[in-house]
């Protein structure tokens, strides 16, 4: 007994001196240790985490208030630094021919998207990745998918809903699983789920073991705990059997001539993407994390956003529905192109002014220089000295902070198109980074705007569908928690919309 009692004592002491000493090292002795910031985010990643758990995706309002104390360069938490300042951020979100850039490997942990591309740590294997997917996401290859868009568009005046991503991954024959616009609650399981998911990413990254513990426990047991689940086992098995279909030689052959039909995993069966990154578990993370993005992150919240403003805002309606009246006059029968919807340029404005202010990704993006170090202007630590960010740090920077200088965007959060019309100023477009830049910037940004360019003209046309708000008010879309992604007060039944 008295044995027992000396190894827990034993045991007691180590873990209190090892994470004494881990805190001393931390605050003295790390190369991050002259950065500015708050001490008990230096020393332990408990801080952040309590402010991403306990208070609800808080943490980035915090470490905006740590910038307004310490200056444009703070760190966060043990390991990464957050820099506000437009004029650098170029400097950190680099293209290919400046510097490599890799991905921080413990932000969004937890999510099940290891092995796609957006989440791939090694810049080389990130490029080998993701390269081939680009000439389908091109401007070139969204015209190509014109047809498929304006088939959905057609639908969902009908069913106020869109199901763009899933076509343009599966191809046309999907009778697997439907259609997310074919099912009678527009699955809305998926978009719980994924929102369910990304409230829990704090846990994960916090306590990464967590995570693999999970990948050992039974399906059967996981979907009992999370229902939910269903929805993303469901998507799962439907791309598993879908991409093992397509990949198979037989169907490859006879779809080649078929153009229209051609999918994103058709595109890259005939790429020259290496065989070693082609096996269909890999391609099936991919397909999720499409889905999402296609669905759920930008595409979905950005056109809900919009509605709300265009709506509640009868002179916003108003403008637009004039600038809709000779383009889309004759729809369905005649429809306008991309490139047509791009030169309306209230429309763009109002596109525009939503992305800027339901941000795309909220959340900080760290990016890693794995090879060089990053001078941050003139920054010196407090000798003096010049003091380099050192490779192998995480850096990130927000689109949250970006858009909300009132220095570029008098009165920020005021929704006004009116700020992207006529002369503008040049810090406008370097501030305004929705889709990041750089080499690991959104894969599907023309889709993204080629889809939200129609449905909010199909929507909003003259003599289209009466629309107008149903219980919904400013406050159910500002975004006041970050999850990854923006979200309203978690009250919020989101936009509601009442068809008369």
């Amino acid at each position: 007994m008295e044995a027992t009692i000396n190894l827990t004592v034993l045991l007691d002491a180590f873990i209190v001196l090892y994470s004494l000493g881990l805190v001393i090292h931390r605050l003295y002795f790390s190369p991050l240790a002259k950065f500015p910031g708050a001490k008990l985010a230096a020393a332990t990643g408990w801080y952040e985490f309590y402010f991403d758990y306990w208070k609800s995706g808080k943490y980035i309002f915090e470490i905006e208030r740590m910038h307004q104390v310490y200056g444009p360069i703070v760190r966060i938490n043990p390991h990464e630094l957050s820099i506000h300042d437009p004029d650098f951020y170029n400097e950190i979100y680099v293209t290919e021919s400046k510097r490599r850039t890799s991905h921080y490997d413990a932000f969004a942990q937890g999510i099940e998207l290891d092995g796609s591309h957006i989440l791939t740590v090694d810049h080389n294997l990130h490029r080998k990745r993701r390269k081939p997917l680009e000439p389908f996401f091109s401007r070139a290859g969204i015209v190509r998918l014109e047809p498929v868009l304006v088939e959905m568009a057609r639908k969902l005046e009908s069913r106020l809903r869109h199901d763009i991503i899933r076509r343009v991954c599966f191809g046309k024959d999907d009778d697997v699983g439907g259609l997310f616009m074919d099912q009678p609650d527009f699955l809305s399981d998926w978009y719980n789920m994924i929102h369910s998911i990304l409230k829990y990413v704090p846990v994960f990254s916090g306590f990464p073991l967590l995570a693999k513990i999970a990948s050992y426990i039974p399906e059967f047991i996981l979907l009992k705990a999370f229902p939910q689940g269903q929805s993303l086992n469901r998507q799962e098995n439907v791309a598993l059997q879908r991409i093992t279909y397509v990949m198979s030689s037989k169907k490859t052959a006879q779809l080649k001539d078929t153009r229209r039909d051609v999918s994103l995993f058709h595109h890259i069966v005939e790429s020259d993407m290496p065989e070693s990154e082609r096996p269909p578990k890999r391609l099936v993370q991919e397909a999720k994390i499409l889905l999402a993005a296609g669905t759920v992150v930008t595409t979905t919240h950005t056109i809900a956003f919009a509605s709300y403003y265009i709506l509640a805002r009868l002179e916003i309606k108003a403008k637009l529905e004039a600038e809709l009246r000779d383009v889309m006059d004759g729809w369905p029968e005649k429809v306008p192109t991309f490139r047509e919807l791009e030169r309306l340029q209230y429309l763009q404005a109002i596109i525009k002014e939503s992305l800027r202010l339901s941000y795309g990704i909220m959340h900080r993006l760290p990016r890693i220089s794995p090879d060089l170090p990053i001078q941050y202007k003139d920054f010196t630590i407090p000798c003096g000295a010049n003091k380099p960010i050192p490779p192998q740090t995480p850096v990130g920077m927000s689109a949250y902070f970006m858009h909300t200088v009132p220095t570029v965007y008098p009165e920020p959060m005021i929704f006004r198109p009116e700020r992207w019309l006529g002369a503008i100023d040049p810090a406008m477009h370097r501030n305004y980074v929705p889709f990041t830049r750089g080499s690991r910037n959104c894969l599907g940004i023309n889709l993204a705007m080629a889809e939200i360019s129609l449905v909010l003209a199909v929507l909003y046309r003259p003599n289209g569908l009466k629309l107008g708000v149903y219980e919904t008010d400013e406050t159910d879309v500002i975004a006041v928690h970050d999850f990854m992604i923006p979200m309203p007060k978690l009250t919020s039944k989101g936009v509601r919309i009442l068809i008369h």
